[in-house]
């Protein structure tokens, strides 16, 4: 009796130090892919670096663990030919696979179809060896052929696919890391590879009850399975274009010669640095520092029209507010590119770094003839323009919107009804990406090819038709 305590001692500190040499060296080693960041070909990801479900326990017991695409992996039905085993499916960085493509509604994808959540990977391939435990308190609310479903007292609802051993039963109420099951390939009786499927569904503010992102809830308990946070991998400095007030560069924006238009364009933070005012700027381009005929009065120099508007954290937008003054001749017009710098550290277009390209932002201005009009008058536009498919700030706090329908088990989180396995062709989530190119067929920001009303021009002809209407009465009146 004696022996077996002191062999099963023996083996709890062997299993102890075993898990804090594990945790030091994936510390050491653990990184990640930017949320939305989706494999090349597999669809239009979700650029939302939200935490939905901050403090969540991480769904696998242990780790090591990866996040990829089962789909678009080494062995996935539209990926590299080889064994699901490959070493490369197990292996950081992680990387996003929300919203890759699938045919299921999805509200917060830009395609609005796309997987729901998340493929995970334990340390290795076996089957039915690796815990899948509860990520919080909560109550099992149904049992599928391949799925679990745990929602919590705030209707929070977690779903586990593709378990085998399952331990728990409908009804039962769990703690948070206890098991509920192994993770496996049980597909409704057709194997899939072996990963746990994890969703998250819940409300959020301007979509109701839906599948929220996934990934930065997972990263953020990884971390905190590990211990300490590492360092997120990409380039330090990257934009994404969300919206301008400003006309698109297919529009000329007319007007008054002379006066001035204050507008905005707005960019997501896709980067890993965090933006601060008086450090990021918007700064003319093609050539780089070039001297603005169209700057207005406004303007930080010659060069910068504007600086960040608030601290901008990776995954939030910020804008650069500032004003356009058209040329004082009549008929002149102005192109004018912009860039992203983090002044006197890097442009954002540089190569290591994550763009907008120097040539993909623009404006064009005309200065048209108008009438009785004083030259310093500054007309202000208020209109935003959307540059089509994109999210609601990252930032935005999640409440408790409207309801959703009642789901049934299995029947919305069943990776697209076999895609994995069966090969079907997935959809193409990138269709909305040609609103997005410029003059010149780039991708990227507002030298988009759509229309948009010109604020400026309209206005001047109202205001000049007024002003004859005056002139005319006064000549009858006299």
């Amino acid at each position: 009796m004696k022996t077996s305590r002191r062999v099963s001692a023996i083996a709890g500190v062997f299993t102890a130090l075993s898990a804090l040499a594990w945790s030091d060296a994936a510390h050491a080693q653990f990184a990640y892919r930017p949320a939305g960041e989706l494999v090349s070909g597999s669809g239009r990801g979700r650029v939302d670096a939200t935490v939905y479900v901050p403090n969540m326990r991480y769904p696998l017991e242990s780790g090591p663990s990866y996040l990829n695409s089962q789909v678009w992996g080494v062995g996935g039905s539209q990926g590299p030919g080889g064994s699901q085993c490959d070493a490369r499916n197990f292996g950081y960085p992680w990387r996003d696979n929300y919203c890759e493509s699938r045919t299921w509604d999805m509200p917060m994808c830009p395609a609005g179809q796309g997987h729901q959540g998340q493929d995970i990977r334990a340390a290795d391939c076996r089957a039915g060896v690796h815990n899948v435990v509860a990520v919080a308190d909560g109550t099992i609310t149904s049992i599928g052929s391949y799925s679990v479903y745990l929602t919590t007292a705030d209707g929070t609802r977690f779903d586990f696919l593709h378990m085998s051993n399952v331990a728990v039963r409908v009804g039962q109420t769990v703690r948070r890391g206890q098991v509920v099951g192994r993770v496996s390939n049980q597909f409704g009786g057709t194997p899939t590879t072996v990963h746990l499927h994890f969703n998250i569904r819940k409300s959020v503010s301007g979509f109701g009850s839906v599948y929220a992102p996934t990934y930065m809830s997972l990263i953020r308990a990884y971390e905190s399975l590990l211990g300490t946070p590492p360092t997120p991998t990409g380039p330090r400095f990257a934009a994404t274009f969300v919206m301008q007030s400003f006309p698109f560069a297919s529009t000329t924006l007319s007007l008054p010669a002379g006066t001035e238009q204050r507008g905005f364009i707005e960019f997501r933070n896709t980067g890993i640095d965090t933006w601060r005012p008086g450090e990021v700027f918007l700064g003319t381009s093609q050539p780089r520092d070039r001297v603005s005929p169209a700057r207005g009065s406004d303007w930080v120099s010659a060069a910068r029209p504007s600086s960040i508007d608030r601290v901008v954290a990776p995954g939030a937008t910020g804008r650069f507010n500032f004003s356009l003054r058209a040329s004082s001749t009549v008929g002149v017009e102005t192109s004018e590119y912009f860039g992203l710098v983090r002044e006197s550290v890097a442009w954002f277009s540089d190569p290591t770094q994550g763009g907008p390209a120097d040539n993909v932002v623009q404006v064009r201005v005309r200065a048209v003839a108008a009438a009785s009009m004083d030259g310093g008058v500054r007309v202000d536009s208020g209109v935003a323009i959307d540059a089509g498919g994109n999210a609601p700030d990252a930032g935005q706090a999640p409440d408790a919107g409207q309801a959703s329908d009642v789901d049934e088990p299995d029947a919305e989180s069943s990776e697209d009804g076999g895609v994995e396995d069966a090969g079907e062709a997935p959809q193409d989530a990138a269709s909305g990406d040609a609103e997005r190119f410029g003059d010149e067929g780039l991708p990227g920001g507002c030298g988009c090819r759509t229309t948009a009303p010109t604020q400026g021009g309209r206005g001047a002809w109202v205001l000049t038709g007024l002003a004859l209407g005056w002139v005319l009465r006064r000549k009858r009146l006299g």
